[in-house]
C-alpha cells in the first residue's frame, strides 16, 4: 500500500524564533544567546554591508569560550586532561542568533584560523591540544595517515569544532548571501559559504553542532561554491534550512564530508548545484533526514558513500529533475521511505548502486526515469512504484516465511512552534533560580513550572536539581537553551527523576536542548505525548569524572544511581504512552540486569546514540519501537525486544573495538525487523531468538559482508517469532496480513 499520510517535500514550517531579553549575552544577566547584530559582533544584516567578519567573530567567540586555552602561540602543543576533551565543562554553551535580515558575505564563515586540533596519539587518557594556523600549514599533513612532523608528539590529530549552534529567526527572512563572483569560489574549489570545520580530518568529539532557520544563497558566478559544510558527532542537526544557487551552479548544497556526521535533519530545501546533498563523512556516520525537497541538480540529488561506512535514513524526500535521484557508493547504506522521485531526463536512473553499496527502499513513487534501480551499471528493477526492495539477500530466522519489513506505523514528531507572546515565557531565574551549577534550584524551577505559562526556559548555563520537578499540563515546552541539568547530591539507587510528567494531556510536551546527569532525566508518569529532542544524557563511561569539581559541571554530579538514563515510563500499566526521541542520547538503555527496559510505550526514535552502557543499548518490553537511524559502540547486545514487543530498525551504525560474543539482538516472544551495519569487530552471534522458552541463534556468518574488511550488513527482514500462548497485550497488535 502507498503511504496515505503527509506529502513528501518541504512542510514550509512557519517558525519565527524569538527569545525573551534575559537569554541574550549582551544584556549581562548570564544569557548565552549571541545576537550577531549586537556588540561585540555588530553585523548589519542590511543586504548591503559585508558581514563576513562579524559572523566569523561570532563563530570564533564560541570556539574561544569552550574553555581557557593553556599555552601560547600558533603551532604550540598544549597539555590537557582527557576529561576536558570528551567530558569537557558543559556550562559554556552558546547560541549564535541571526535576527531577520540579509547578511552579505564574501568569504567562508567559519571559526577561523588558527584551527583547534587535538593529538590523540597517546590515547584518550593523554590528549594534547594544538593549533594549526592556516590551510597551508595543514598541507604538511600526510593525507593517508594524518601525521605531522612539526608538532613534537602531536602526530595523530582531529579537529575540535563542537558546540556550534547557529539559529536564525526565520528561514524566509534570515538570509546569508554570497556575493556574486566572489574570489576563491571558482570551478573545482569546493569552498563553503558556511563551514563547521576547516581541517582535512574531522573528529569523533565534534558533538552538538546545529544550524536552524536560515536561507543560504550562493549567488551567481560561484561554480565551486558549497552552501553549507556540516559535521557533528553523537548529536547535531540541520533543521529548516534552504540552500539556493541563483544560477543553478555550485559544487553542492549541503556537504558532509568530514567525520563524523551524526544527527537528525529535517525540512531542508536545496535548489540547484551539481549535487544537492553529499554524505561522504565516513567512520561513525549516521544521518536521519525527513522532509527535504531537492530540485534542479545538474548531476545527482543525493550522493552517499565514498568515506566508508556512511549511513543515511531518509523519509519524505521529493526530488525534481535531477538526472540521478540517489547515488550510493561503496561501503554505504541508505534507507529511503515514503518519497517521490521525478525527472525530465529520460536517460536518467532513479537509484544507482555502485559496487559495495546497500539500499532498502519502501513506498517510493518514480516518474520519468529510464529505470528504477541500477546496480553496478545493470538495471535490476524497472517500476514506477517501489513497494519494498532490498539490495542484499535478507536473513530470516524462519526459512519459509515471507521476507518483508515490519512496517510499524510511523508518526511524525509533533511540531511545537515557538510561542510568539513573550509574556507567556517563564524564566526559572525570574522565580528565584540562581543557575550557578552549585545552588539547589529545585524549588525555584518548580515555581516557574506552576506559573501557568506554556514555555519555561533556562537562561544560564547550569542548574542543580536535587529533588523532582513536576511538569503540569499547562506547560507545552521546556527550553533549556543547552543548559546542563544535574544532581549534586546522590539520589537513592534508581530513584525519582529530575523531571516528571505530572498531569495528563492530549497536548504534546517538548523538552529540548540540554545536557543532563545524575539519575533519570524524565519520569513519564501521566499519560501525555512527550518529545525529547536534542537531549544528551552524559556518557556512562565517564561518570567517574563527574565527581571532580574541575570536570563536566561547576560542581560534582551524583553517583549513587546505577546508570544515568534519559527516560522512564513510571506507570507502564494501561494504554501505551507515546514518546518521540529525536537526536537523543541514552534513551531506553537496558541496564546490566536487563531490568531498565522501557515498558509499554509507542516510541519513535529519530537518530539515537547509546554507547558504553552495561547490558542492551536499547531495550524494550511490551512496546512498539520504530528506530530511524542510530549510532552505538562497544557492547555485546545492541537491541533487546521482549514480551510481545515489535522493534523496527531502519539504518544505523554499530562498532566495536575489541572482540564481543553478542548476541547483538535479543528477541524473546517478539517481532524484530532490522537493517544496519557493524564494523571493525563483529560479535560472534547476531541474533538470539526465543519463542515460548525455545532458543535459536543466528551467527555472523549468516549475514553478508558490508564491503570492508570484517564489516557486516544486517538485513534481518523479518524475524517473526510466533507469539507465546498468552498472546500479546491489547496495546500491541499482531502484524498485518502482508507480513505473515
Amino acid at each position: 500500500m502507498r503511504a496515505a499520510e503527509s506529502t513528501p517535500g518541504d512542510r514550509n514550517l512557519k517558525i519565527n524564533q524569538i527569545y525573551p531579553r534575559d537569554v541574550f549575552y549582551h544584556n549581562g544577566k548570564g544569557g548565552r544567546v549571541l545576537d550577531v547584530t549586537k556588540p561585540p559582533f555588530n553585523a548589519m544584516g542590511d543586504g548591503v554591508t559585508d558581514d563576513t567578519q562579524a559572523l566569523i567573530a561570532a563563530m570564533r567567540f564560541v570556539r574561544e569560550h569552550y574553555e581557557p586555552l593553556e599555552g601560547k602561540g600558533v603551532g604550540s602543543v598544549v597539555g590537557q586532561k582527557w576529561g576536558s576533551t570528551c567530558s569537557r565543562k558543559l556550562h559554556g554553551t552558546w547560541i549564535i542568533y541571526l535576527p531577520e535580515g540579509e547578511y552579505i558575505v564574501s568569504d567562508t564563515v567559519s571559526q577561523g584560523w588558527p584551527a583547534h586540533a587535538i593529538n590523540i596519539l597517546g590515547g584518550w587518557w593523554n590528549v594534547n591540544r594544538l593549533l594549526v594556523d592556516s590551510a597551508e600549514h595543514e598541507k604538511l599533513l600526510d593525507p593517508d595517515r594524518y601525521t605531522r612532523g612539526m608538532f613534537g608528539d602531536a602526530v595523530v590529530y582531529a579537529e575540535e569544532n563542537y558546540g556550534i549552534h547557529i539559529v536564525g529567526q526565520s528561514r524566509a527572512k534570515t538570509i546569508i548571501r554570497l556575493l556574486d563572483s566572489s574570489p576563491g569560489y571558482g570551478e573545482g574549489s569546493g569552498k563553503a559559504v558556511i563551514a563547521f570545520y576547516l581541517l582535512q580530518r574531522g573528529s569523533n568529539i565534534n558533538a552538538g553542532n546545529f544550524i536552524r532557520n536560515v536561507t543560504i544563497q550562493t549567488g551567481k558566478g560561484n561554480p565551486g561554491a558549497v552552501g553549507l559544510k556540516w559535521n557533528s558527532s553523537n548529536w547535531g542537526g540541520v533543521r529548516n534550512v534552504a540552500i539556493q544557487s541563483a544560477d543553478g551552479r555550485g559544487r553542492a548544497g549541503l556537504m558532509m564530508d568530514r567525520n563524523n556526521a551524526l544527527g537528525y535533519h529535517h525540512d531542508i530545501v536545496v535548489d540547484g548545484f551539481d549535487v544537492g546533498i553529499e554524505l561522504t563523512a565516513g567512520r561513525e556516520t549516521s544521518v536521519a533526514m525527513e522532509y527535504a525537497p531537492l530540485s534542479n541538480q545538474r548531476e545527482t540529488a543525493i550522493r552517499v558513500g565514498g568515506g566508508l561506512r556512511d549511513s543515511l535514513s531518509a523519509r519524505k524526500l521529493l526530488v525534481n529533475h535531477a538526472p540521478v535521484a540517489l547515488r550510493i557508493g561503496p561501503a554505504a547504506q541508505v534507507v529511503l521511505l515514503d518519497s517521490k522521485l521525478t525527472t525530465i531526463h529520460a536517460h536518467g536512473a532513479a537509484l544507482v548502486l555502485e559496487r559495495g553499496a546497500h539500499f532498502f527502499g519502501r513506498s517510493i513513487e518514480l516518474s520519468g526515469y529510464k529505470g528504477a534501480v541500477f546496480k553496478q551499471g545493470q538495471s535490476v528493477l524497472d517500476t514506477e512504484f517501489i513497494d519494498e526492495y532490498v539490495s542484499d539477500e535478507p536473513v530470516n530466522v524462519h526459512k519459509n516465511s515471507s521476507v518483508r519489513s515490519l512496517r510499524l506505523p510511523i508518526k511524525d514528531s509533533p511540531l511545537v512552534l515557538p510561542e510568539q507572546d513573550l509574556s507567556k515565557w517563564a524564566s526559572v531565574d525570574g522565580f528565584g533560580a540562581v543557575g550557578d551549577g552549585m545552588t539547589d534550584d529545585t524549588a525555584a524551577i518548580q515555581r516557574a513550572m506552576n506559573s501557568g505559562k506554556p514555555v519555561v526556559f533556562f537562561p544560564k548555563g547550569s542548574y542543580v536539581i536535587n529533588g523532582t520537578v513536576d511538569i503540569p499540563a499547562t506547560v507545552n515546552e521546556v527550553s533549556f537553551l543547552w543548559a546542563s541539568i544535574y544532581r549534586s547530591k546522590a539520589n537513592e539507587s534508581d530513584g525519582p527523576g529530575l523531571f516528571r510528567v505530572a498531569e495528563p494531556s492530549g497536548q504534546p510536551l517538548m523538552l529540548h536542548a540540554t545536557v543532563n546527569a545524575g539519575g533519570v532525566f524524565l519520569d513519564h508518569d501521566a499519560s501525555r505525548p512527550v518529545v525529547l529532542q536534542d537531549t544528551v544524557t552524559v556518557f556512562h563511561h565517564i561518570r567517574q569524572y563527574a565527581m571532580g569539581s574541575e570536570m563536566l559541571f561547576p560542581g560534582p554530579a551524583a553517583q549513587n544511581t546505577s546508570i544515568w538514563r534519559l527516560y522512564r515510563n513510571t506507570r507502564p500499566d494501561g494504554a501505551a504512552k507515546e514518546v518521540f526521541a529525536n537526536n537523543a542520547m541514552f534513551f531506553a538503555v537496558g541496564g546490566a540486569k536487563g531490568n531498565l527496559a522501557v515498558e509499554n510505550v509507542h516510541a519513535w526514535v529519530r537518530m539515537g546514540d547509546n554507547e558504553h552502557v552495561p547490558g542492551a543499548q536499547l531495550a524494550f518490553r511490551r512496546s512498539d519501537a520504530w528506530i530511524f537511524g542510530f549510532k552505538s559502540e562497544n557492547a555485546d547486545t545492541l537491541f533487546q525486544a521482549t514480551d510481545h514487543s515489535r522493534v523496527e530498525v531502519l539504518g544505523g551504525t554499530f562498532l566495536n573495538w575489541k572482540p564481543r560474543k553478542g548476541p547483538v539482538i535479543v528477541s524473546r516472544d517478539s517481532f524484530v525487523s532490522m537493517l544496519f551495519f557493524m564494523w571493525t569487530v563483529v560479535p560472534e552471534t547476531i541474533l538470539q531468538n526465543e519463542v515460548n522458552g525455545m532458543k535459536s541463534t543466528l551467527p555472523a556468518s549468516r549475514f553478508p559482508m558490508f564491503g570492508c574488511a570484517n564489516d557486516v550488513i544486517v538485513p534481518l527482514l523479518v524475524n517473526f517469532a510466533p507469539m507465546a500462548s498468552t498472546g500479546p497485550p491489547a496495546t500491541t497488535q499482531q502484524p498485518e496480513s502482508p507480513l505473515r
